[in-house]
C-alpha cells in the first residue's frame, strides 16, 4: 500500500465556505460526547476541481461539516463499496485543537475499533477480527502512553505512520484506507471540520 499525503493551505474560498449548508443535520448521540454532521447535499464544482488537482479527477461519495465534542477514536473510512479513495479533512475553526494522527494499518472496509457513537454503521471489530482484516497489525507493538491517546481504550496493534497538525482552512488530503484518530489535548471541548469522502473518477 503506497502511502501519500497532500497538505493544501487556504484550500477553501470565502465564497466556498459560505456555501457550506447547514439545514440538513443529523446528531449521532454518545455517552462521551455527541456528533453533529451537517450533511452537504451538493458540494461547489469549484471545491472538487481543487481536490482534482492534487489527487486526480475524483467523485465525492459524501460530505459532510461535522462539530465534534470528543475526539475521534482510531477508524478508518474506506467505505463499504470497495471503491474508496481519499479522505478530505479541511479545519473550519480558527485555532483548531490537536492535529490528526494517522497509522500505518489499513483496511478494504469502513471498520471502527470502539463502539462509542451510538447509531454508528460502521462495523466495530473484536480483536480477533483485527489480527485478520486489518493490514499490518500487529498484536506485540502498541501506540505510546501519551496524553494524545488517552481517548482510546485500545491502543494495541497500531502504530504511528505520521502527525499532522490541524490548521485553520489547511486541507489534509489522507487515503481513506488508513487508519486514523484525532489528537486528544488538555480541556478538548469542540472541533469543526468539512470531511470529503472521494472516489477515483
Amino acid at each position: 500500500m503506497t502511502y501519500k499525503q497532500h497538505l493544501v493551505k487556504n484550500f477553501l474560498s470565502n465564497d466556498e465556505i459560505e456555501s457550506l449548508t447547514y439545514d440538513n443535520k443529523t446528531v449521532i448521540e454518545s455517552d462521551s460526547g455527541d456528533l453533529t454532521l451537517y450533511n452537504q447535499r451538493q458540494l461547489a464544482q469549484s471545491i472538487i476541481d481543487k481536490i482534482s488537482t492534487h489527487i486526480g479527477p475524483i467523485e465525492v461519495r459524501k460530505s459532510h461539516v461535522y462539530n465534534l465534542t470528543q475526539p475521534y477514536r482510531l477508524h478508518c473510512d474506506a467505505g463499504f463499496d470497495g471503491d474508496a479513495y481519499y479522505t478530505v479533512i479541511v479545519p473550519l475553526d480558527d485555532n483548531p485543537q490537536g492535529g490528526l494522527y494517522v497509522m500505518d494499518q489499513w483496511a478494504n472496509h469502513a471498520y471502527s475499533i470502539e463502539k462509542y457513537f451510538k447509531q454508528s454503521k460502521q462495523p466495530v471489530l473484536s480483536l480477533e477480527e483485527q489480527k485478520t482484516l486489518i493490514h499490518g497489525f500487529d498484536e506485540t507493538k502498541t501506540l505510546p502512553d501519551w496524553i494524545y491517546f488517552a481517548h482510546l481504550k485500545q491502543r494495541t496493534g497500531f502504530t504511528i505512520k505520521e502527525f499532522i497538525d490541524y490548521q485553520y482552512n489547511t486541507a489534509i488530503m489522507i487515503p481513506s484506507v488508513h487508519f486514523h484518530c484525532s489528537q486528544n489535548v488538555k480541556d478538548f471541548d469542540s472541533k469543526k471540520s468539512l470531511a470529503i469522502f472521494t472516489r477515483r473518477k
